[in-house]
């Protein structure tokens, strides 16, 4: 076939200096066209095409059948019985001018304490997914400028391995060494391993006490979500609160967080616009699956105006004290009042008596 197109493009030469440029390219394509033996191409294999990710960024990573399967975000997702084993592969792409050499491992995933998912370390002790996935080739591995490289990895699932929902990751971390006495920087890419043990799913949620405090002229509550079960459990849940003329929901947050079997989450929510005087009571709730729910116990609380009641007391007390003071001074102005006016009868009888009026018929 290749002589065969040697020919033809000895011919196409031909034609070139006889016609012009435009019958030329017609030509030539229709002599490959017709050529005995030539035979349609196959279509080539759509390599993987640099993440969104890598924009701008030192590097890049995606699952090596990224496009080609129903993965999303680059991640991994894998259904297996326990005691099966699969190969797969991630492609590290180096957008920067130089080589650069990564640092590639599996890793267990836990919930972060502010919510989410975080692989662990490099270097920790790995007990699921991240002892489960295992490289090929060296951990480190260095890619050319401009270039990419693909790490090919095995994840085996060991035997007696329980049904359900296992979370791990597959991270490359790229160190940037300390310059002039400052700190090495380390950048990471975490790519989900999500596992599925194929088995009956056992989806079971509880929830701790949910406690309260004063905040920013309102409550703010607290709850913490605990997955007892042994599938990925994601939700949203949320305060009710009873009582007043009407009842009320507000969202606790973080929202729609992965919380995976084993794990835990803290969620809180913030009821503002609280009485003055009056009576609420306070659940968190959660979904349970299906159509069931999760509830917490319920806070009752009760609302006084303290303040304003110290207040009037006081005012009050006051008051009666003021009262009190004064009318034991009205009472001895009253009292020296009337002493007085009785000083003063008295003192005018005896001033008549001594002089009396010369038309008295009594002073003859």
């Amino acid at each position: 076939m290749n002589s065969c197109l040697r020919a033809r493009g000895g011919a196409t030469a031909a034609h070139r200096a006889r016609f012009t440029a435009l019958w030329s390219l017609l030509l030539t394509g229709l002599v490959l066209a017709l050529a005995p033996g030539a035979q349609a191409a196959p279509a080539p294999v759509p390599s993987p095409t640099p993440p969104e990710s890598a924009a701008g960024a030192p590097f890049g990573v995606q699952a090596g059948l990224y496009g080609l399967t129903t993965l999303t975000g680059g991640h991994f997702g894998y259904a297996l019985k326990a005691g099966a084993r699969i190969e797969d592969s991630a492609v590290i792409y180096n957008e920067s001018d130089e080589a650069r050499t990564f640092h590639v491992y599996g890793a267990d995933v836990t919930n972060a304490a502010g919510g989410g998912l975080a692989p662990a370390q490099e270097g920790q002790k790995m007990a699921a997914v991240g002892a489960w996935l295992k490289l090929d080739s060296e951990a480190t591995v260095t890619v050319r400028p401009k270039s990419r490289a693909t790490v090919r990895f095995s994840l085996a699932v060991p035997d007696g391995t329980p049904p359900g929902s296992y979370l791990g990751s597959l991270v490359t971390a790229l160190r940037t060494p300390a310059v002039s006495g400052s700190v090495n920087t380390e950048t990471r890419i975490a790519r989900l391993v999500e596992l599925t043990v194929p088995g009956t799913a056992d989806l079971q949620v509880s929830l701790t006490e949910l406690e309260h405090r004063p905040a920013g002229g309102g409550e703010e509550f607290t709850v913490t979500v605990r997955n007892t079960g042994n599938v990925l459990y994601t939700f949203a849940g949320t305060l009710n609160i009873t009582g007043g003329s009407s009842a009320r929901t507000v969202p606790l947050t973080p929202t729609g967080i992965y919380v995976i079997p084993g794990g835990s989450a803290t969620l809180t929510g913030r009821v503002a616009d609280l009485p003055a005087l009056g009576r609420r009571a306070v659940t968190a709730t959660v979904p349970g699956g299906g159509a069931k729910t999760v509830d917490s116990n319920t806070v009752r609380l009760s609302f006084f105006p303290w303040l304003i009641a110290v207040l009037t007391v006081g005012g009050l007390l006051a008051l009666g004290l003021i009262l009190f003071i004064t009318r034991k001074r009205r009472r001895a102005w009253l009292r020296r009042r009337a002493e007085e006016r009785v000083a003063l009868r008295a003192l005018r009888r005896k001033l008549r008596a001594e002089n009396p009026p010369a038309d008295d018929p009594h002073a003859r």
